[in-house]
């Protein structure tokens, strides 16, 4: 057998080789198998993204929103509607923002990163880089979630990408003449005369029949539902009441330890071999069942203890988990983690018509409640207008009309102790000239118009305090509107193609 060997070692040699080559080309180029893998999620420029790519986009998104990293997030999610979507734009916007960076030549240096990170508020004291803030948000915060320094230092260097390519993309924002003196008018404080209405002014008795309960429900049939519920399992990992209360060192030292706790557990979680029962039971470890709950948190019980802190914290996680047994880790306020397991998952479904009904007819009633508020505040400021327009004065004019008016004087957007309500005053009567009645304004006390008795001027040392920087966020809000509209042109050139959800 060895002398036959031998004697074709050349040419067996070769068919080794060549089978070698084709295994390794088989095993090593991925396009065949990324176009049929389940794991393929989307193309984008001309690559597959894949479920890994996914996940780690979904950690700069988390990440991101836990290092206080707003204006990345708002830039990024783009106007979403909740936050699966918020989360999904993140996710496909961040890989053009990465892409683009590169090929505008703007990609931040290392030591930017790092000044940068030094320079966040959650790591300074006074003012001052802290080192112990720092190593306390890495075991605390990022350990216990997986993620690493090399998540944090990603999640700033996408930041610095994004102000890079916004400084590149707003270069056309500029403050015209006209637009100056709008904000200038805008400023000036106002005395104004507010007419208000009660919710439950005028408005007779409200019913609803039963044939109009009967066609609300077939309407809305399709969207009546009973929403789909979750329950986890969890194992908390909590400060004891005594250290709850500790200050500064013992508390980091107290949370320190439980973050090793935590991370050990997940770690012997990670090769999958134990369910969470088992690995609880195997480490002493106390496991409990919450009840079913939506992802609004709501259930159908009242909860109570660590299970309302639980569901709390974990309402939205769960939801994005993809299956019984999937796993996540929940921070429990300031007082420590819990990793959590989806349990059960009881889907939606259409609501019956006497399930609905209840919810159905007080819905119903609001609005007619707040319909005939309307139609009744509509029909006095009618009046009022009508007797202005004959010459009475508001005062006049407002008595015979049976409402009563309140005058408040020199309302000013630069006033520091501006209240809300005042706020909405202002924003109904900024466009409205001397002289004139604003159109009805709901509002949770039932509504309210605004007549402008009087225009002033700004003070000129609250304008010239204020003013730079009132210019200053009127050019950001124009960078961020041009580089929404970059970002739109940039993603419909990337080929974006999405063949499933990421989320």
């Amino acid at each position: 057998m060895f002398t036959t060997i031998r004697k074709h070692q050349r040419w067996l040699m070769l068919v080794i080789a060549i089978l070698t080559v084709i295994a390794f080309a088989f095993l090593y180029n991925t396009t065949d198998l990324d176009r049929v893998g389940v794991n393929t999620v989307a193309r984008i420029y001309g690559r597959t993204v894949m479920q890994v790519d996914v996940e780690r986009a979904l950690r700069n998104y988390q990440l991101s929103i836990a290092l206080g990293q707003i204006d990345l997030v708002r830039s990024l999610a783009a106007g979403a509607k909740n936050e699966n979507e918020a989360a999904e734009n993140f996710i496909w916007n961040l890989m053009v923002l990465q892409h683009e960076a590169a090929a505008l030549g703007v990609e931040p240096g290392r030591q930017a990163v790092v000044d940068r990170i030094k320079a966040l508020p959650v790591f300074q004291t006074g003012g001052v880089f802290d080192p112990m803030k720092y190593s306390a948000f890495v075991q605390e915060q990022l350990a216990p979630r997986g993620f690493t320094e090399r998540q944090l230092e990603m999640v700033i260097r996408d930041v610095l990408r994004l102000e890079s390519v916004r400084s590149l993309t707003g270069v056309p924002a500029v403050l015209f003449k006209d637009q100056v003196e709008a904000i200038r008018t805008r400023l000036a404080p106002l005395d104004v005369s507010v007419i208000r209405f009660s919710p439950a002014a005028g408005v007779p008795a409200v019913e609803v029949s039963d044939e109009e309960l009967k066609s609300a429900f077939e309407a809305g049939k399709e969207t009546l539902r009973m929403p789909e519920k979750r329950s986890v399992r969890y194992v908390a990992f909590v400060l004891p009441e005594g250290s709850k209360d500790a200050k500064d060192r013992a508390r980091i030292e107290a949370l320190q330890k439980l973050s090793t706790e935590t991370g050990d557990f997940v770690q012997a979680l990670g090769d999958g071999t134990q369910s969470l029962e088992a690995a609880s039971r195997a480490r002493g470890f106390e496991m409990r069942l919450t009840p079913l709950f939506a992802k609004d948190g709501r259930t159908s019980g009242t909860l109570e203890g660590l299970d309302k802190e639980i569901v709390s914290a974990a309402a939205e996680a769960a939801f994005r988990l993809s299956a019984p047994g999937a796993l996540e880790i929940v921070q429990l306020g300031q007082d420590g983690y819990a990793v959590v397991e989806l349990a059960q998952i009881e889907a939606g479904r259409p609501l019956a018509f006497e399930e609905a009904a209840a919810d159905l007819r007080a819905g119903l009633i609001e609005t007619k409640r707040l319909q005939s508020a309307r139609e009744a505040a509509e029909k006095a400021l009618t009046a009022v207008r009508e007797n202005l327009a004959g010459g009475q004065t508001l005062a006049e004019a407002a008595e015979k009309a049976g409402v009563v008016t309140e005058e408040i004087k020199g309302l000013s957007l630069l006033s520091e102790n501006l209240t809300p309500a005042h706020r909405r005053i202002m924003a109904a009567a900024l466009d409205s000239s001397v002289g004139t009645l604003g159109k009805f304004i709901p509002d949770t006390g039932g509504g309210f118009a605004v007549y402008v008795e009087k225009r002033g001027e700004p003070d000129a040392a609250l304008l010239a305090r204020n003013m730079p920087m009132i210019e200053e966020g009127v050019l950001a809000e124009k960078r961020m509107l041009l580089f929404a509209q970059w970002l739109v042109t940039a993603r419909n050139a990337s080929g974006l193609q999405v063949l499933r959800s990421a989320m």
